[in-house]
């Protein structure tokens, strides 16, 4: 897990002087060239770092790049790496770092930072591939076992993860990443109150880190201690006012109050801060969507759905809006290609029963509820529904 992309110290061998032998006219001049050299990567990473403040992510994109052509040094690529990670440009991540792990076979730190940028894809076997390469380079070490962690976490083997997951906290529980890493996967699976508890023990690994705050604010949320979550959340945008994820989770901290109005102003900064976070615009729409505020709700879904990765949900939910505003055309325009690309997505079936079912598309209704039943877990509140609606057709 990668952090505080604006803190990279530029290698020694960029900014330390080079000695400069007796003798020859030739070497004053070439270290002339080497100071030459210097200055530009230093100014290159200078501007990047400021096109990413601003926000300009495809130019500070570039400077990176041309900062890493220049010097050719990993800590440049890791911060490339980790801005474009943090920016929600994944499959660019991935592209950055795939060369230099396909070139360094030996090198863990390649594996380690191709995967992280796998996993910020939600690209789970192939970041699960990875971390076994890693784990087989060098079995020692936690690292590996975090990025299989969390691959199989994307994967759904839950309890593989878990093994994981606390298998890199054992071999080094000093490190504050892994005990975060673990608590995202407790806290994905409902185990909230063990989530809590290595969020806190995260906060004390590393006390001025303002995501663990975000992160223990979250789990607080969600065991309803309200109050002591504010006071985290708080703490952490005080420590950090550009942090997307924690006016995310302020937000939903909100909306939990039934604060509507302060939930909005909170989306609001999260998706100003992270434009590129999908979940941060499905959240944003939702706040929408319970006001009543539908062309809004359906701005924030559309975005939420375009970005890379997307969404899932925001497509169901923008389904379901067009089909209350009898824009049937534009739902089904919607689900097909949606179920093209993923056929055993069961939602999008339910979503698309929904459209034909409004549409007086009996038959097309039940084929669709039916083909949810077959792909949708047996736990699936949805269920129920379907079953109700495949009655209701074919008693018409």
């Amino acid at each position: 897990m990668f952090r505080g992309f604006f803190a990279l110290v530029v290698a020694t061998a960029l900014i330390s002087t080079a000695g400069v032998g007796c003798g020859g006219g030739s070497k004053p001049v070439k270290t002339v060239k080497k100071k030459e050299k210097k200055k530009d990567v230093r100014a290159l990473l200078s501007e990047a770092r400021d096109e990413a403040k601003a926000g300009e992510v495809d130019a500070a994109d570039a400077l990176y790049e041309e900062a890493y052509d220049v010097a050719g040094e990993f800590e440049i690529l890791e911060e490339r790496v980790d801005f474009l990670i943090h920016a929600g440009k994944a499959t660019r991540a991935q592209e950055a770092s795939k060369p230099y792990y396909d070139k360094n076979p030996t090198n863990t730190k390649a594996y380690e930072l191709y995967a992280e940028a796998l996993l910020a894809g939600g690209k789970g076997t192939e970041a699960l591939e990875v971390a076994d390469q890693l784990i087989g380079l060098n079995g020692e070490a936690a690292v590996g076992y975090e990025k299989k962690g969390r691959a199989l976490l994307l994967l759904d083997r839950n309890e593989d993860a878990l093994e994981q997951l606390r298998k890199a906290v054992g071999i080094d529980g000093e490190n504050a990443d892994y005990h975060v890493a673990l608590g995202l996967a407790l806290h994905k699976l409902g185990k909230i109150d063990e989530a809590q508890l290595s969020f806190r023990t995260a906060v004390k690994r590393a006390p001025d880190d303002a995501m663990v705050h975000v992160y223990l604010g979250m789990a607080l949320r969600d065991q309803s201690n309200l109050d002591e979550a504010l006071g985290f959340l708080e703490k952490a945008i005080e420590m950090d006012g550009r942090n997307g994820r924690a006016y995310f989770e302020l937000g939903l901290l909100y909306n939990r109050k039934g604060k509507q109005a302060e939930a909005e102003q909170a989306l609001s900064k999260a998706v100003q801060l992270s434009p590129n976070e999908s979940l941060f615009w499905y959240a944003y729409g939702e706040i929408y969507r319970v006001q009543e505020r539908f062309d809004d709700a359906i701005s924030a879904y559309r975005k939420a759905i375009d970005l890379d990765p997307p969404y899932g949900k925001a497509l169901g939910k923008l389904a379901l809006l067009l089909v209350e505003r009898k824009q049937y055309d534009d739902a089904e325009a919607l689900l097909i290609p949606a179920i093209r690309k993923e056929p055993k997505n069961a939602v999008n079936y339910l979503n698309l029963g929904v459209v034909y079912a409004a549409r007086k598309k009996n038959r097309l209704a039940i084929d669709n509820y039916e083909k949810f039943l077959d792909l949708a877990p047996k736990d699936d509140k949805d269920r129920g529904r379907a079953r109700d609606a495949i009655r209701e057709l074919k008693r018409r």
